[in-house]
């Protein structure tokens, strides 16, 4: 493939060198910023301490709140407390948890993150006396307030990796910025405001054709020279238009997209951080990769299925469309069973579930809207949720019920009975199969076609061959 690619003259191509340039460029730069710039960073544990007393990672308390539905309601409860009725009472009378209602009010200790879901902002969490109520505080569509009857010191070794690493990137970045500006200084920077200005107007325009072939300079440095073309090649890949098309934004991005990769790149050939041999044989090997990568998609890109076709290898092959019984769910895990029981009457009480998704403490349930696919196969994952969800009644509100990692209330927004998918369903996943193993099948006949082809100047040695490739393979 090598050879036939060199013979296309794809190893020439604006795409294939742009391509090594800039991840040759890629690879100095994190060498350079890992050698030179990182190990200047240190985290001093006094930070990490400050941090973890500012923000309250170092202390439980011990949480009391009087839920209802509307503002008319928690301004009613305020004024009982502010005239002497106890916190305990007003709790008994008028709070929506019947649970927590029952014992006064209170929940159980909670650090600062359960205090957050649960509407408590961490300032109110930090700050709060213990023994006052705080001022009436918004719950997704409900309202509460809130008081601290006890502390208790807490764990922060999860808090403190946390920060450790928070502190560490704040500082990688101001290291960056520092050793950019010393080599602004140290290679003479000069930034040309034409060239700038060519791609600001072009950006505004919404016209960038222009940009593609200009080899007008941009930045130039040490004898070294970042032309208008090849920082579109890099603004290409995802930058803003809309700040592009403004000076101080396009100064920007371009500083930090462009122009600081390719001053570490050549500061670490100044520095000789990789010698000549070893920067040529890196770049000769992603030469070959993406070289192949090219001729690949040439030969690949040019196959297509129809949508007859695609019918056909539906019909033809069932069993690749069959899906097991599952069910999509509303779901919240929480952290202790009286937050489930309070959010589990929120939602009868009419909150919607996925308004209270900041509450969960699943990774990914803001990103999917509390909404998750479960089906059998993994109640290896989650062996008491799968069997009580596939179990539960479409629509019905169940929990909480005690999981791995917290408390859980769900309801079962669909059920899926399982079998063969209907082919409007699938129509993209078979056109996908059938055109990969068209792909595959056409990558099999030019690999056949090439070995024909230079069959006089190519020897495959089996037995070597044999040795280097893995088991699996053979």
């Amino acid at each position: 493939m090598l050879l036939e690619g060199h013979r296309r003259g794809l190893d020439t191509t604006r795409a294939v060198t742009g391509a090594v340039d800039n991840t040759t460029r890629s690879w100095l730069t994190t060498l350079y910023l890992s050698s030179v710039v990182a190990p200047r960073v240190q985290v001093d544990t006094e930070d990490i301490q400050r941090l973890i007393t500012e923000r309250g990672y170092d202390r439980e308390r011990k949480l009391n709140a009087i839920l209802v539905h509307t503002r008319e309601e928690i301004d009613t409860v305020a004024t009982g407390l502010a005239e002497g009725v106890t916190f305990a009472e007003m709790a008994r009378r008028f709070s929506l948890d019947d649970r927590s209602a029952a014992q006064g009010g209170e929940l159980g200790f909670v650090d600062v993150e359960a205090a957050e879901r649960s509407y408590v902002p961490a300032d109110v969490f930090r700050d709060l006396p213990l023994g006052q109520v705080s001022e009436p505080l918004s719950a997704g569509k409900s309202w509460h307030v809130v008081r601290f009857t006890e502390d208790r010191p807490a764990d922060p070794t999860k808090a403190r990796h946390q920060l450790k690493e928070e502190l560490y990137t704040q500082g990688l970045q101001q290291a960056q910025e520092e050793e950019q500006e010393q080599l602004r200084a140290r290679f003479s920077l000069v930034r040309h405001d034409e060239a700038l200005s060519l791609i600001v107007d072009a950006y505004r325009q919404q016209n960038t054709t222009s940009l593609d072939n200009s080899d007008m300079p941009l930045y130039t440095f040490d004898g070294e020279q970042v032309s208008v073309r090849a920082a579109q090649q890099v603004l290409r890949g995802g930058a803003p238009p809309r700040v592009l098309a403004q000076r101080e934004g396009a100064i920007a991005i371009l500083n930090r997209r462009v122009l600081a990769p390719r001053m570490f790149a050549h500061a670490a050939i100044v520095e000789d951080l990789v010698d000549g041999a070893e920067l040529e044989e890196h770049r000769r090997e992603l030469r070959e990769d993406i070289l192949l990568a090219t001729l690949r998609r040439q030969e690949t890109d040019m196959v297509d299925v129809s949508e007859i076709e695609v019918r056909q290898f539906y019909d033809d092959h069932p069993e690749q469309f069959v899906h097991e019984r599952s069910v999509w769910a509303e779901e919240l895990l929480l952290a202790t069973e009286s937050e489930a029981r309070q959010v589990h009457q929120l939602i009868v009480d009419g909150a919607d579930l996925a308004e209270l998704v900041s509450r969960s403490l699943r990774a990914d349930a803001e990103r999917r809207s509390a909404r998750h696919h479960y089906h059998p196969g993994e109640v290896a994952l989650y062996p008491r949720l799968v069997p009580a969800m596939l179990a539960a009644k479409k629509g019905e509100l169940m929990g909480p019920l005690e999981v791995d990692g917290g408390w859980s209330v769900f309801r079962i927004a669909y059920a899926n009975e399982g079998g063969i998918e209907p082919f409007d369903s699938v129509q993209r996943q078979a056109r996908a199969l059938l055109l990969k193993r068209r792909q595959q099948s056409a990558l099999g006949a030019f690999l056949q076609h090439l070995r024909d082809t230079h069959a006089s100047v190519v020897v495959i040695h089996a037995e070597h061959l044999a040795k280097a490739l893995p088991d699996e393979v053979l």
